[in-house]
């Protein structure tokens, strides 16, 4: 990965938590296309790996589901990271230019908080081999794809 191409990120970003620099495990295509979103937007994207969140890389399983595509070992390569946009574009908007992205894995989720706030909507965003995307309703997964 050369970084100096990446133009809005650090490694430190996408490191599991209790792993720095395990951002070098992660599929370099995937933090090409988020700095990509992040300049066809202009909007600040805050990746989920800080306060002990396990949202990029994830060195060791746990928590997450058994074949995310968060771990460091997934057969695929890691390719996952959990994050929002922080801007004032409402929901639609956003989920709207993330289909557009070119990620094929892509999660839209409406529960989640973050540094004590509810946020208007998060992603989870990667690049499995087959396209799919999802939202969580009452704690429950609605597939579009499948």
């Amino acid at each position: 990965m050369n970084w100096k191409t990446i133009k809005h990120f650090k490694p430190s970003e996408f490191d599991d938590p209790s792993v720095p620099m395990s951002s070098k495990l992660m599929n370099p295509s995937t933090i090409i296309h988020l700095d990509n979103l992040r300049w066809f937007t202009g909007w600040a994207i805050i990746t989920h790996n800080k306060f002990g969140i396990r949202g990029c890389v994830c060195v060791e399983p746990g928590g997450h589901s058994k074949n995310s595509h968060h771990y460091a070992k997934h057969p695929e390569g890691c390719s996952a990271v959990d994050w929002h946009f922080e801007c004032k574009a409402d929901p639609r908007t956003q989920i709207i230019k993330v289909l557009q992205s070119g990620f094929t894995g892509i999660g839209i989720y409406y529960d989640w908080k973050w540094d004590g706030k509810s946020l208007s909507v998060g992603f989870h965003t990667d690049l499995r081999k087959r396209p799919q995307i999802w939202k969580r309703e009452n704690g429950k997964y609605i597939y579009f794809l499948k």
